[in-house]
């Protein structure tokens, strides 16, 4: 059988641990304007797939504007939050003290904050987005259950837990995996859980296109059972969303197509990330479509 974690084809893949973090970091403070662009204009702006649970044709660039596009891609987006707080039981499960590990911009830590009452330390290794995460929680008068917090995801504290849950939304495919559930042992308390929405592998192809687009290092559903395990976690709950996520790839192609269609004053390098962004969008809903990469739902259990 072939070993998924050989073949990808990762930036990541032969670089010692801090240069992971440090390059990983600076990837997403490099994507901070593209961000707010693309997903903004805040204060909850989410960079994930979108959940389309209904019959409902995704947005194309021939009959839209880049920013009806936009809209609804962000409207996809707070649904498939919503649809993750159905699954994981958020009332109860997320409204305590919650970690949110590779918040990005703080648009789920302010959801839960906002919509459930969670006490949210945002997690971020991009030190740019701090001051960003920060103003959106002023600006939807949360600042005092939002702490941003600058850190390797794998040196998680104990200082202010225990906390009653992690959360990570297409965050964990950055991570260590043993090494993170070792270290979310220590800070979880007895019964707590771990909540991930995540990109898992099925098959080398898929591997290589999420992993060479995102710098990241992802794994089958197993990995993390595994990882999880030997912590002390029980896999307790898993969802397949993977049909329901796909139109987002055609928005996210549509919009960067009508971008590039219309006249807004690209740059020549712009209009070149546009293009490259379009082929990548396009190799993920291949994937998405053809079964080699499955969008999954997983909540973990302390022991």
């Amino acid at each position: 059988m072939t070993n998924l974690q050989e073949v990808s084809l990762s930036p990541l893949a032969a670089l010692d641990p801090q240069d992971e973090v440090r390059v990983v970091g600076q990837y997403y403070d490099d994507k901070t304007a593209k961000l707010v662009r693309k997903y903004g204009p805040g204060p909850r702006i989410h960079y994930h797939v979108g959940y389309y649970p209904t019959s409902e044709p995704p947005l194309r660039a021939a009959d839209a504007t880049p920013e009806d596009i936009r809209s609804s891609i962000r409207v996809h987006q707070e649904g498939l939050l919503q649809y993750a707080a159905k699954i994981w039981g958020a009332e109860h499960r997320l409204s305590g003290k919650v970690l949110d590990v590779g918040c990005g911009l703080g648009g789920g830590s302010l959801f839960w904050a906002q919509e459930y009452g969670a006490d949210v330390t945002a997690v971020t290794n991009a030190p740019e987005h701090k001051p960003v995460v920060e103003a959106f929680a002023r600006e939807c008068g949360v600042d005092g259950k939002v702490r941003a917090l600058v850190c390797d995801a794998n040196r998680l504290t104990v200082d202010d837990g225990p906390y009653d849950a992690a959360v990570a939304i297409e965050s964990s495919g950055y991570f260590n995996r043993p090494q993170w559930f070792e270290r979310l042992a220590r800070v979880i308390r007895p019964g707590g859980s771990v909540c991930i929405e995540e990109v898992f592998l099925t098959r080398p192809r898929g591997a290589d296109v999420w992993a060479e687009y995102f710098y990241c290092k992802p794994a089958t559903v197993q990995d993390y059972a595994k990882a999880a395990a030997a912590a002390g976690f029980e896999l307790v709950d898993e969802v397949d969303a993977t049909a329901e996520t796909a139109p987002f790839w055609e928005e996210s192609a549509a919009w960067t197509k009508a971008v590039l269609d219309s006249d807004n004053g690209l740059s020549a390098v712009e209009r070149r990330q546009n293009r490259i962004s379009l082929l990548a969008n396009q190799a993920q809903a291949t994937e998405w479509l053809a079964g080699g990469l499955q969008l999954g739902f997983l909540r973990f259990e302390k022991k």
